[in-house]
């Protein structure tokens, strides 16, 4: 399909992913500290599709400019979560491409709406108590006036309801950071073997009620480009269990760390854990260049925000979910 100067066609392999990467990683230096999605993002979305139906062709769409080089794309996470990124920043451009992206996501939200299938997105990671809304969802940084203008445009505004939130920061933080000691029996290690798995994913699951996370669907997060074990941390207690955990994505051509995710068993909560385990990795991802550091947080959730400001990151844009209006029913006299 051509739009302008712009043809659209559906995900096909892993060299998609990177070139997804790629205009991710443009847009987060363009952006910065607004930024919206991390190189990371896209690989731990990956992951959480895997083995689930519909599959990649179905949930995420390419745009291609005149030299075939990708200026948009757009992934569609059922029941009606859309997240997307716009490379060009001239306005007709940009409502050109969200228009096309709007069509699309409309026909998925027709035909993927009722499936019932877990999430993958920032939209719908968080899932909000897992309820299905029937409107298209789609999600998009408060910072980026081009897209939020689209969908303006196009009759779309700001859902009422608290979104998430992203904090960024210089990692120069750490230098202020307290010397912390661990509590009694607890050990700091990297993600090893497969009963570190099993029970990353049971502490996982514990951390995040709705999270259909598996340890054959862990098994794929080690084969994702940028993944690097030594920064996929968890604290274990003596007899074996996971207490908490952080992972971290760091793009090296960027100089970016993003964390996600990052959970503490409830049994484990107050204790200063989480605060631990997110130094940790970025302790280590600094001594392997990176320079900055972002993480999404739902707005609603005070503890998430308390802890990452404790990093000395700062919410720097809001993720807001734009909609279309609801048309209010006239009302039926009955008599």
């Amino acid at each position: 399909m051509v739009i302008g100067s712009f043809r659209s066609r559906a995900w096909r392999s892993r060299d998609d992913t990177r070139a997804m990467q790629a205009l991710a990683r443009a847009r987060l230096s363009r952006d910065w500290p607004a930024a919206r999605i991390h190189p990371g993002d896209l690989d731990w979305w990956v992951v959480q599709t895997y083995g689930r139906a519909p599959g990649m062709t179905e949930r995420v769409r390419l745009w291609l400019g005149p030299d075939d080089e990708l200026v948009a794309f757009a992934w569609f996470s059922p029941p009606a979560d859309l997240d997307f990124l716009v490379g060009p920043d001239e306005p007709p451009a940009v409502v050109a491409l969200v228009a096309e992206i709007l069509d699309w996501a409309e026909i998925r939200h027709g035909a993927l709406g009722g499936a019932a299938t877990a999430t993958a997105g920032a939209g719908a990671a968080t899932a909000f108590g897992g309820a299905a809304p029937a409107q298209l969802r789609a999600w998009v940084a408060a910072s980026d006036q081009a897209a939020m203008g689209g969908l303006d445009a196009l009759g779309l505004g700001p859902e009422a309801r608290p979104g998430l939130v992203q904090f960024t920061g210089d990692l120069t933080v750490a230098d202020a950071w307290p010397a912390t000691r661990l509590p009694p029996g607890l050990a700091l290690r990297a993600l090893s073997s497969e009963p570190d798995i099993e029970a990353r994913v049971i502490c996982g699951r514990a951390a995040f009620p709705a999270s259909t996370m598996t340890a054959e669907r862990y098994r794929t997060v080690r084969r994702a480009w940028l993944y690097r074990a030594d920064l996929d941390l968890q604290l274990v207690a003596a007899d074996g269990r996971v207490v908490a955990f952080a992972l971290g994505w760091f793009d090296p051509m960027s100089g970016v760390v993003e964390l996600e995710p990052v959970g503490v068993h409830p049994e484990w909560h107050r204790r200063g854990l989480g605060g631990h385990i997110c130094r940790a990795v970025l302790r280590t991802a600094r001594t392997l260049g990176a320079r900055r550091a972002m993480v999404a947080a739902e707005r609603t959730n005070d503890a998430a925000l308390a802890l990452y400001a404790s990093l000395g990151l700062a919410i720097t844009t809001d993720i807001v979910a734009f909609t279309r209006p609801i048309m209010e029913q006239p009302a039926i006299t009955v008599g």
